[in-house]
């Protein structure tokens, strides 16, 4: 007789984070993760950008699995983050159209590289 799983839960309020994993016809709840991101994003950024998303998907998913307290069965919770490096930095969410305008050009023509991490 097969197990079931825990519930899943998505610590992201990412509308395409959301539909990625409804696409795989997974049933889920959504919990974002309850941090400042941009307060725990500083921590990290003294680390390369693929190290920097690693530990905040980590950081993610173990807020919200202290958030859902002792839940049973214990849910399943994936967390992924994404950042945008050129020349070895990060480059941060813009805060506004102006912002994302001048990143956009600071990035046409440029290799730059995108790094995901998800964690579980």
């Amino acid at each position: 007789m097969p197990v079931p799983l825990p519930p899943l839960v998505l610590a992201s309020a990412s509308p395409r984070r959301k539909e990625l994993l409804a696409s795989l016809g997974l049933a889920f709840a959504v919990q974002p993760a309850p941090i400042a991101e941009e307060a725990v994003q500083a921590v990290f950024a003294h680390l390369p950008p693929n190290r920097q998303v690693a530990y905040l998907a980590r950081h993610k998913a173990k807020a919200v699995r202290r958030a859902l307290g002792a839940a049973r069965p214990a849910p399943l919770v994936i967390a992924a983050d994404t950042v945008v490096a050129i020349d070895g930095r990060v480059l941060g969410k813009p805060a506004d159209e102006a912002e994302a305008r001048a990143m956009l050009a600071r990035l046409q023509g440029r290799e730059h590289t995108v790094h995901t991490a998800i964690s579980l």
